[in-house]
């Protein structure tokens, strides 16, 4: 079935020419009445409508968009999110303004933008601002994961155990519960094997990385990701550099299960454990330490923990899944090659950590900021 229109005054001969676009996809989570609740509102008087069916609906939702179009408020998980930069970006490098203000059973990415509250809240202070013209926006590179010839946005890849462990929730009945009946089974698996099952959801990917050309010294993974952002998920930022304007986050672990179990706290945080090695060394290695210890340096990181930024990265690897922006991707088998993307105007609210946004001004047809 395709995309909807609608309006809140009944069908409106001028909707399409609205700057504001409202596309929903209530089946992200199934959040019907937080919709009602946004369609309700005064704001969404000032909006035109698309309501889609299906994620299959998105690309002919997009398409429906006209040139005047300059902020999408897109209601939906991290997976419409993911379908949405796919379809808008196929054939073109630019876009509108989008903001994300949740919907979905994973709102990652509307968070990272400051957007924590109710959908509808959400909503009501974009399209506010928007009229008022305090809209803040932020130029926020995605990936490019490509396996042959499709290319794939987003902000997020990664393969290995951790990617296993996602898609055996997402072939089990949705829902707490489950959700947390699967993380028991793997934190007791990664301790004592069982059940026999997670021994091999659990196993390190076997994989040749290369980043911008060379080869890793390591070819067997605990974790292995690529990130655009700063945020894999909710609360877990773990990267340790700065990105530039021409790289993105890569963070590859070679590491046991057990290991990545126990510092995982602080892994989430950003703090890499130090190289044991380090402390067999007579001088150099202790010498590192003291000055670590009184705030002149770093302490040697463990090796294995390769958290750094990378302009490419390219995975030869028989692993049958991965994962972009948590959505799960069965893999041809041929390498898969991450670069940086399209950048992407994000709306983002006063609270979010973002550095420099600007104000997108309003009134004018073509894009602006002051």
């Amino acid at each position: 079935m395709s995309p909807r229109e609608a309006s809140p005054n009944g069908p409106d001969p001028k909707s399409p020419e609205r700057d504001i676009v409202l596309l929903c996809n209530p089946r992200a989570g199934g959040r019907w009445k937080a919709l009602a609740s946004i369609l309700d509102s005064a704001e969404s008087r000032h909006v035109r409508w698309i309501v889609t069916d299906s994620i299959e609906d998105i690309g002919p939702a997009l398409a429906m968009l006209s040139d005047r179009t300059r902020l999408v408020c897109v209601y939906g998980g991290d997976g419409t999110i993911q379908r949405i930069l796919d379809q808008m970006y196929a054939d073109r490098m630019d876009g509108p303004t989008l903001a994300f203000i949740g919907g979905g059973t994973m709102n990652v990415t509307a968070r990272w933008c400051g957007f924590a509250g109710r959908p509808a809240r959400n909503f009501r202070d974009v399209v506010r601002a928007y009229r008022s013209g305090d809209l803040l926006t932020k130029e926020v590179p995605v990936l490019t994961v490509r396996q042959g010839t499709v290319p794939r946005h987003c902000f997020t890849f990664g393969c290995g155990p951790i990617v296993r462990v996602l898609d055996e929730y997402e072939r089990s009945p949705k829902g707490k519960s489950a959700a947390l009946s699967i993380i028991g089974q793997a934190l007791t698996a990664i301790w004592t094997n069982m059940p026999p099952k997670y021994r091999q959801i659990l196993a390190p990917a076997e994989a040749e990385v290369l980043r911008n050309g060379e080869r890793l010294p390591y070819d067997r993974w605990t974790a292995l990701f690529c990130n655009s952002s700063g945020r894999l998920h909710i609360g877990v930022e773990p990267f340790v550099k700065m990105r530039t304007r021409d790289t993105f986050y890569l963070g590859a672990y070679a590491i046991t299960k057990q290991e990545i179990a126990i510092w995982l706290p602080a892994l989430m945080r950003g703090l890499l454990p130090m190289d044991p090695k380090s402390l067999i060394k007579p001088v150099a290695g202790w010498k590192a330490i003291a000055m670590s210890y009184v705030g002149r340096g770093a302490y040697p990181v463990d090796p294995r923990y390769i958290n750094d930024l990378a302009r490419e990265v390219e995975i030869r690897t028989p692993e049958r899944i991965f994962t972009v922006d948590g959505e799960i991707v069965q893999s041809t088998g041929e390498p898969i090659r991450v670069r940086l993307g399209p950048t992407l105007r994000l709306a983002v609210s006063p609270t979010a950590v973002l550095a420099q946004p600007m104000r997108l001004a309003t009134g004018a047809r073509a894009p602006a900021e002051v």
